[in-house]
């Protein structure tokens, strides 16, 4: 039996040989695959909700003034610019509108597509064959969580449009030698880095890409030579970004590079590599891990990994069989995957093992990996492609293999979305808009910290602070009110669902004796309570006989406190501040019967006395 190539003969119905469908019907088939993509993203998208970089974002986005310091913050290892003017933009036009950022989403991801579908078509022509990567890339799982995260969705989407349109470029200076095309993609670069760091890797991409175009005619030394000023530019501007990088890192206090222990490198390397990665280049996994406030993880079983293995392995052999130079475009992918994806994460987030079965950090991948598909399936144009003809001929399993990778896709899409934590978190912020709108005009809305579940606990305490994190839910006024609440006498505080309830204070404090009054000395009760810290709240108990007021005098800085009859306690913002707290009063009768510091606390949590 020979063993030679196996090659089908499709006979297509007649209306694909209409002049419309020979000159449109290719992109008529990628648009109807973009709407189908867009259809499983919204709908993912409809299952998640804003999660913690996100709230971080949105809040500093009203809270901090528009300038350097807000703009080139590094946030824990990532520079991004040109994400914080878009946060900025979209808080002011709507702030928390899930609705409007899931449109910006699926705009990026159709800018992302529709960029790669011109990539395909200016490397391999108007063939059938290249809508093989762009489904590929449509579906890609490990796009998922890239997709319904924001804060994830700020970095990766618009570098993918900018590796991808710098692509662009360099094929069309390859195919013209016009010097438009390289400061094009210089351009595209630029814009990347302003969201991401890792547009640092588009040069060594386009090298590399250039390298598999070129060395067959020109030998490798000639293919780098051909274009050696653009390489040196990209070198002078990725080496300013890095120093610009290192700079901003150490003055914003971002994450650094460090090498991880042998044994944690090694499990880290293996669990992503070894399983996450082939699950998700295969279409997989079929079922996800716990939920997650960001997504679920990849929870890739043995059975799961040995398949896609198997899958992987085939794809890569039967494609070198057919096409040699297939290896370069594989050794490409495996290159960026172990270079940009395994070894920095490992390194910038100190090995960590939970972070190897983040599908995000696979997702910028996916259009080197897509396009080195292509090259792996197809020859690629050197000259401009004209009006292409469908061919006839196409290789039998390429069909029934796309198709079984897009159902897999979608089983795992079904999977992702049952671990998404979106309606819960959209539940806290209905209930805490609602409760917001109808709180009293004197009513004091004093901070608490949003819950775990939302927002990890290692974000700064002052982004965790439900006074930044909800204020942008409501405006004018009442904003000022959560933002910098005053002093009241009635306070109110966020519970774990997002309810207003009644509130006090827990903490340090100074009691008298026997249901008294405090001594004071020249009118003036001198309280030793320990430093305040961010978000911390006062409360005084007194007993007047008529309206009057006092102050509060700590680390030199003086606020005066009603103090009304009638009423037994007052609340005001404690003063980051350290030193004793000194309170004065104005008349004779008043009686302080205790100084209460601490955060604020549902009454519910803490019963009886003086908190």
């Amino acid at each position: 039996m020979s063993g030679g190539q196996v090659e089908v003969e499709l006979r297509l119905p007649g209306w694909t040989r209409s002049p419309f469908a020979r000159r449109h019907g290719l992109t008529v088939a990628a648009l109807l695959l973009l709407l189908a993509g867009l259809v499983v993203k919204g709908w993912l998208l409809s299952r998640s909700y804003f999660a913690e970089d996100d709230i971080v974002f949105v809040g500093r986005a009203l809270a901090e003034p528009l300038g350097w310091d807000h703009l080139f913050r590094v946030h824990i290892g990532h520079l991004m610019p040109g994400a914080f003017v878009l946060v900025r933009a979209l808080t002011a036009i709507s702030a928390y509108d899930w609705g409007l950022v899931s449109v910006v989403i699926m705009a990026l991801y159709a800018g992302a597509a529709l960029a790669l579908y011109r990539l395909l078509r200016l490397l391999c022509g108007a063939r059938p064959l290249i809508l093989v990567p762009f489904a590929f890339f449509l579906f890609a799982p490990a796009n998922f969580q890239a997709g319904t995260w924001f804060a994830a969705a700020l970095n990766i989407l618009p570098l993918q449009i900018a590796m991808i349109m710098a692509m662009c470029s360099q094929v069309l200076l390859i195919r013209t030698g016009r010097a438009g095309h390289a400061f094009a993609g210089l351009a595209w670069m630029c814009a990347g880095l302003l969201f991401f760091e890792k547009a640092v890797f588009i040069p060594p991409v386009l090298l590399l890409l250039t390298v598999l175009l070129l060395a067959r005619e020109h030998g490798l030394v000639g293919a780098v030579r051909r274009h050696w000023g653009l390489w040196l530019a990209y070198l002078v501007v990725g080496g300013a970004y890095l120093a610009g990088y290192l700079l901003g890192s150490g003055r914003s206090g971002g994450q650094g590079i460090s090498v991880p222990e042998f044994y944690t490198a090694v499990e880290y390397l293996g669990d992503f590599l070894g399983g996450t990665v082939p699950t998700l280049l295969v279409g997989g996994p079929l079922s996800w891990g716990t939920e997650n406030i960001v997504g679920p993880p990849v929870a890739h079983r043995p059975v799961e990994v040995i398949v896609a293995w198997l899958v992987l392995i085939a794809v890569v052999a039967g494609t070198c069989r057919r096409r040699p130079e297939a290896a370069g475009a594989w050794a490409l992918a495996a290159g960026y995957l172990l270079v940009a994806d395994a070894l920095l994460i490992m390194l910038s987030r100190s090995g960590s093992v939970q972070h190897a079965f983040e599908s995000r950090y696979v997702a910028d991948a996916t259009p080197v990996l897509a396009v080195c598909l292509a090259l792996a399936l197809m020859p690629w144009r050197k000259e401009a492609p004209g009006r292409d003809t469908l061919p006839r001929a196409v290789s039998p399993f390429v069909l029934p293999a796309t198709c079984a990778y897009v159902a897999l896709t979608l089983v795992s899409a079904a999977g992702f979305a049952q671990g998404l934590l979106g309606e819960r978190n959209r539940a806290y912020f209905d209930v805490a808009r609602a409760d917001l709108a109808r709180v009293g005009p004197e009513t004091g809305i004093y901070p608490v910290l949003l819950p775990d579940r939302m927002l990890f606990p290692w974000q700064a305490v002052e982004d965790r602070l439900t006074s930044r994190a909800l204020s942008p839910l409501v405006e004018g006024a009442l904003r000022e009110r959560i933002r910098h609440p005053g002093a009241a006498h009635d306070a109110v505080t966020f519970d774990d669902r997002g309810h207003l309830v009644p509130a006090t204070v827990f903490g340090a404090q100074v009691v008298a004796q026997d249901g008294g009054c405090l001594p004071l000395s020249d009118r003036t009760v001198v309280a030793g309570l320990p430093a305040g810290r961010e978000g911390n709240i006062l409360r005084i108990d007194y007993r007047v006989p008529r309206d009057t007021r006092a102050t509060v005098l700590r680390d030199g800085r003086r606020t005066e406190v009603p103090l009304r009859a009638g009423r037994d306690r007052v609340y005001l913002p404690a003063l980051v501040a350290s030193g004793p707290v000194r309170i004065s009063v104005q008349d004779d009768g008043v009686c302080l019967r205790a100084v209460v510091l601490g955060i604020a606390v549902p009454e519910e949590v803490v019963s009886g006395g003086a908190g």
